[in-house]
């Protein structure tokens, strides 16, 4: 992923207890549980992290931008060119592209602000396959029309809660990934890749399903900001970014503790 690793799990108790879970059982809930609270500091890492702040503020720029008949002229402004005439596809692409350019250009590449950045292009690729049906043979103009049903408070909380869902996945599979290919095989948790794969796409449910906690404030945020200041780079990362990572920490906490 990026430049500044966020580093190996010490051999603390909590990771102990993760790879004792993954020897004893596949219950998706029970590992996630251990993992994040083996990993919490990361959590706290991503609310400082400028680049994911970065990123979840181009989101939100791109999709209460389509309400602008300058839409175009709002997106050359966040750094993706791309004319009326583009694909859907080629625009999803330009703005991983802004995403990755302005990551680098302003160095802060780090893994968090990766793992964020394809969660905001699947984001966005949801997005558009749930209101075009895919991203083949839809035009740039349909983006627009797809995006502006989501710059309201209710639409747009089904975007944080999806942006944050496979934020928290990736997070999960970044420290877990590390441990799961000891336990595939014969005799082992998982025989095979096949059935990893399951628990991972269950993984990625858990996290879906965890980050519902953001949805209604994801919505709210936005639209709120926007009247009484403006969405800018600097209130994402000081405003949105804490407020919403305390609430996902504490979803996870209160998890953690219903499965002590």
């Amino acid at each position: 992923m990026g430049h500044r690793l966020l580093g190996q799990l010490p051999a603390t108790r909590n990771w102990t207890k993760v790879i004792a879970l993954l020897k004893a059982t596949d219950s998706v809930d029970r590992i996630a549980n251990a993992t994040s609270q083996a990993a919490s500091h990361g959590l706290e890492l991503a609310k400082r992290d400028k680049g994911v702040a970065r990123v979840a503020f181009a989101l939100m720029k791109v999709i209460w931008a389509s309400r602008k008949e300058q839409f175009f002229e709002e997106l050359a402004d966040l750094g993706i060119s791309v004319s009326a005439q583009a694909s859907l596809l080629d625009v999803v692409g330009a703005f991983d592209d802004a995403l990755d350019r302005s990551l680098r250009q302003a160095g802060h590449r780090s893994d968090l602000a990766e793992m964020a950045r394809f969660s905001a292009v699947d984001a966005m690729s949801n997005i558009c396959r749930s209101k075009t049906g895919n991203l083949f043979g839809a035009t740039a103009e349909d983006l627009r029309n797809a995006l502006k049903k989501y710059a309201t408070p209710q639409q747009f909380g089904s975007v944080g809660q999806n942006f944050f869902g496979w934020f928290l996945y990736r997070f999960l599979d970044y420290h877990l990934s590390r441990e799961l290919a000891n336990h595939i095989g014969v005799g082992k948790q998982f025989t095979s890749t096949t059935t990893c794969q399951d628990f991972k796409d269950g993984l990625a449910l858990h996290c879906y399903q965890t980050a519902r906690i953001v949805k209604e404030f994801s919505g709210c945020w936005p639209s709120a900001t926007e009247f009484r200041e403006g969405i800018s780079a600097e209130n994402v990362r000081t405003k949105f970014m804490p407020v919403a990572l305390s609430k996902i920490r504490s979803e996870l906490k209160q998890r953690e503790g219903a499965d002590a």
